[in-house]
Protein backbone atom coordinates (compact mmCIF):
# COMPACT_ATOMS: atom_id res chain seq x y z
CA UNK A 1 0.00 0.00 0.00
CA UNK A 2 0.88 3.26 -1.03
CA UNK A 3 1.74 5.87 1.63
CA UNK A 4 -1.00 9.60 0.95
CA UNK A 5 1.19 12.48 -0.45
CA UNK A 6 -1.96 14.83 0.20
CA UNK A 7 -1.33 17.89 2.11
CA UNK A 8 -2.08 17.44 5.69
CA UNK A 9 -4.87 19.30 6.97
CA UNK A 10 -4.47 23.00 7.92
CA UNK A 11 -5.60 23.62 11.50
CA UNK A 12 -5.59 27.20 13.02
CA UNK A 13 -4.03 27.77 16.73
CA UNK A 14 -3.11 29.83 19.18
CA UNK A 15 0.32 30.38 19.32
CA UNK A 16 1.34 29.87 22.81
CA UNK A 17 -0.25 26.28 22.00
CA UNK A 18 2.45 25.57 20.14
CA UNK A 19 5.22 26.30 22.55
CA UNK A 20 5.80 30.10 21.21
CA UNK A 21 6.27 32.43 24.54
CA UNK A 22 3.66 34.85 23.59
CA UNK A 23 1.79 34.85 26.73
CA UNK A 24 1.28 37.89 28.45
CA UNK A 25 3.88 36.68 31.63
CA UNK A 26 6.32 36.31 28.49
CA UNK A 27 5.85 32.26 29.06
CA UNK A 28 3.60 29.91 26.72
CA UNK A 29 1.24 27.03 27.38
CA UNK A 30 3.29 24.38 25.18
CA UNK A 31 0.83 21.73 24.86
CA UNK A 32 2.70 18.05 24.14
CA UNK A 33 -0.39 16.42 22.82
CA UNK A 34 -0.72 18.71 20.02
CA UNK A 35 2.98 19.27 19.34
CA UNK A 36 3.59 15.64 18.84
CA UNK A 37 0.86 13.73 18.41
CA UNK A 38 -2.11 15.93 16.10
CA UNK A 39 1.41 17.56 14.38
CA UNK A 40 2.05 14.20 12.81
CA UNK A 41 -1.52 14.77 10.73
CA UNK A 42 -1.96 18.69 10.48
CA UNK A 43 -0.16 21.46 9.48
CA UNK A 44 -0.18 24.25 12.02
CA UNK A 45 -0.85 28.13 11.04
CA UNK A 46 -0.39 30.30 14.27
CA UNK A 47 -2.07 33.16 15.98
CA UNK A 48 -1.68 35.52 18.89
CA UNK A 49 -4.34 37.94 18.18
CA UNK A 50 -2.69 40.10 21.04
CA UNK A 51 0.57 40.40 19.52
CA UNK A 52 -0.67 40.88 16.24
CA UNK A 53 -2.87 43.90 17.59
CA UNK A 54 0.93 45.58 18.86
CA UNK A 55 0.38 44.56 23.14
CA UNK A 56 4.35 43.73 24.11
CA UNK A 57 5.63 40.63 25.76
CA UNK A 58 5.10 40.60 28.08
CA UNK A 59 2.38 42.59 28.68
CA UNK A 60 -0.35 43.70 31.55
CA UNK A 61 -2.92 41.11 31.54
CA UNK A 62 -6.41 41.92 29.85
CA UNK A 63 -9.66 40.23 31.20
CA UNK A 64 -13.71 40.49 29.77
CA UNK A 65 -15.55 42.92 31.54
CA UNK A 66 -19.29 43.07 31.25
CA UNK A 67 -19.76 47.40 30.86
CA UNK A 68 -23.35 48.06 30.49
CA UNK A 69 -24.95 45.96 27.70
CA UNK A 70 -21.61 45.07 26.42
CA UNK A 71 -19.03 42.45 26.88
CA UNK A 72 -15.45 44.45 26.41
CA UNK A 73 -11.56 43.60 26.95
CA UNK A 74 -10.20 45.85 28.96
CA UNK A 75 -6.75 45.80 31.21
CA UNK A 76 -6.81 44.05 34.37
CA UNK A 77 -4.94 47.14 36.12
CA UNK A 78 -6.61 49.91 34.16
CA UNK A 79 -9.67 49.39 33.05
CA UNK A 80 -9.61 52.53 30.96
CA UNK A 81 -7.64 50.57 28.58
CA UNK A 82 -10.12 48.57 25.54
CA UNK A 83 -8.86 45.93 23.35
CA UNK A 84 -12.17 45.14 22.27
CA UNK A 85 -12.01 46.75 18.92
CA UNK A 86 -8.89 45.98 17.49
CA UNK A 87 -9.02 42.27 19.03
CA UNK A 88 -12.27 42.20 16.63
CA UNK A 89 -11.13 44.10 13.80
CA UNK A 90 -8.08 41.34 13.63
CA UNK A 91 -10.57 38.74 13.95
CA UNK A 92 -12.49 40.30 10.66
CA UNK A 93 -9.31 40.84 9.07
CA UNK A 94 -7.67 37.47 9.40
CA UNK A 95 -11.26 35.28 8.66
CA UNK A 96 -10.46 36.75 5.14
CA UNK A 97 -7.11 35.41 4.56
CA UNK A 98 -7.56 31.95 6.31
CA UNK A 99 -10.48 30.37 4.21
CA UNK A 100 -8.36 27.27 3.96
CA UNK A 101 -8.03 26.30 7.27
CA UNK A 102 -9.95 22.70 8.53
CA UNK A 103 -10.40 24.04 11.77
CA UNK A 104 -9.05 25.68 14.88
CA UNK A 105 -7.30 24.62 18.64
CA UNK A 106 -7.97 28.17 20.41
CA UNK A 107 -6.57 28.66 24.45
CA UNK A 108 -9.02 28.21 26.86
CA UNK A 109 -9.84 30.29 28.88
CA UNK A 110 -8.60 33.40 26.65
CA UNK A 111 -9.67 36.93 26.45
CA UNK A 112 -8.99 36.41 22.79
CA UNK A 113 -8.91 33.21 21.85
CA UNK A 114 -11.53 31.49 24.64
CA UNK A 115 -14.11 29.69 22.70
CA UNK A 116 -16.87 29.60 25.63
CA UNK A 117 -16.69 29.72 28.97
CA UNK A 118 -14.51 32.71 29.24
CA UNK A 119 -14.84 34.42 32.87
CA UNK A 120 -16.60 37.91 32.16
CA UNK A 121 -16.06 40.01 35.40
CA UNK A 122 -19.20 41.70 36.57
CA UNK A 123 -20.11 44.33 39.51
CA UNK A 124 -19.50 41.24 42.02
CA UNK A 125 -18.19 37.27 41.09
CA UNK A 126 -16.88 36.50 37.27
CA UNK A 127 -18.89 34.36 35.53
CA UNK A 128 -18.00 31.67 33.29
CA UNK A 129 -20.51 33.10 30.11
CA UNK A 130 -17.40 34.80 27.55
CA UNK A 131 -16.00 34.29 24.28
CA UNK A 132 -12.74 35.78 23.60
CA UNK A 133 -13.41 38.64 21.35
CA UNK A 134 -11.22 37.02 18.56
CA UNK A 135 -12.66 33.64 18.88
CA UNK A 136 -16.33 34.88 18.55
CA UNK A 137 -15.42 36.97 15.19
Amino acid sequence: MEASTAPAPQIGISSCLLGEEVRFDGGHKHNRYITHSLGQYFDFTPFCPEVAIGLGIPRPPIRLAEQGDEIRVIGVADGSQDYTDRLKSYGERIAGQIGGLSGYILKKDSPSCGMERVKVYKEKMPERVGVGAFAEV
